[in-house]
């Protein structure tokens, strides 16, 4: 008989803090042990149990990490569920499209980003070949400003996206605990999502819902897009119905022309990136609006503020630029990355001389070298 169905059943392991038959790769070994191994050892370990108990406990329908109710003794069960190799043991945050948690790799040894996708969406037969090849082609993105994907699978009648593990937070983080970013912060991040973004376009990639929970940080300079939970292929374009007037993706930065029924390219993300470094500059997105009905957003989205009008300190340059990400006209905007790029780099170093003929100005010696 297996270990932990003995006296080491309820005994958590204190690398994980999980009980040890949640902790099969990491758990103590021991000889002359009796193992029946026409048994799948993988259920035995996987099967949530009450801890006072022992009694099973439904965890059908239940995501991860949630308080489950033994019906036999009545005591709450953290449920603690693995999907194949990977255990989720804390959870990092919530999307359109599902969970992400934070997990053990037992199999490398490592922690990981799960994210898994919501049951309807797993559900959908047709969206099955769709998801794996998007997947692929988004693993294939090696890139220092995007988060690598590592694998896509299924367990539980659910699929999971395995992703590179950034835990020093997100953009969104940074615009709470800071208020306002400086331009010179909002034009480093854009610049680096945006060769992020390029990295995946050239694979044929949009990403349909940047914004700043999207935006993490490796450290306080290095910036990556993540979640491509929304991607679709850019040759292929969208198809929208009636039914389908729902916002799909975060109102502040959906690009209208989704919530228009138009189809969406490369100047979509533009949008998205530019309403997002718009936010962090202004501490307030372009259009800002509680409504979720697509009719009332695209009208509105046809009448951003303007940056300056909201910001006054904000140069010309940087406002220029951003200003002309969310134009509302899809052709008004950048057509390419490469073109974006070069307006973002010059209304940065436009910022750097301004400040160093402000830092210069300062100097009290500096009248003394002027000539007249």
């Amino acid at each position: 008989m297996l270990f932990w169905h003995d006296q080491f059943e309820r005994c958590r392991c204190l690398a994980c803090r999980f009980q040890r038959r949640h902790c099969h790769p990491f758990a103590p070994k021991f000889v002359n042990v009796t193992v029946d191994f026409h048994v799948d050892q993988r259920k035995l370990f996987m099967t949530p149990t009450c801890w006072i108990c022992g009694a099973a406990l439904d965890a059908g329908g239940y995501e991860p990490l949630v308080r489950v109710v033994c019906r036999n003794c009545g005591q709450r069960n953290l449920l603690q569920r693995t999907f194949d190799h990977f255990v989720p043991v804390e959870t990092l945050g919530a999307g359109g499209m599902g969970t992400v948690y934070k997990a053990r790799d037992t199999q490398l040894e490592r922690f990981v980003a799960l994210k898994l996708l919501r049951k309807d969406v797993s559900s959908e037969a047709d969206h099955d070949a769709q998801l794996q090849q998007e997947a692929r082609i988004a693993a294939s993105v090696n890139h220092p400003n995007v988060v690598q994907i590592f694998s896509l699978g299924m367990d539980h009648g659910q699929f999971y996206v395995v992703m590179e593990l950034i835990d020093h937070g997100s953009l969104d983080d940074l615009m709470e605990s800071q208020g306002r970013l400086t331009e010179h912060q909002v034009l480093d991040i854009g610049i680096q999502i945006a060769r992020g973004l390029r990295a995946a376009h050239r694979k044929g990639l949009i990403h349909r819902d940047v914004k700043p929970a999207n935006i993490l940080f490796v450290d306080e300079q290095a910036a990556k897009i993540g979640d491509f939970g929304l991607a679709a292929f850019a040759t292929q374009q969208s198809q929208h119905t009636e039914s389908d007037r729902v916002v799909w993706g975060t109102p502040p930065y959906v690009a209208p022309e989704r919530l228009c029924n138009q189809p969406e390219d490369v100047r979509s993300d533009i949008y998205s990136l530019g309403a997002t470094l718009f936010h962090a500059v202004a501490g307030k997105p372009p259009i800002d609006s509680n409504t979720n009905s697509a009719t009332e957003l695209c009208e509105l989205k046809q009448h951003p503020a303007e940056l300056r009008s909201i910001a006054p300190d904000v140069s010309a340059p940087t406002a220029r630029v951003l200003q002309r990400m969310i134009a509302p006209d899809p052709k008004q905007r950048a057509p390419f990355y490469d073109d974006l790029l070069a307006e973002l780099d010059a209304a940065r170093r436009a910022l750097e001389i301004a400040d160093a003929r402000r830092h210069s100005s300062r100097w009290p010696f500096s009248g003394l070298f002027r000539h007249h």
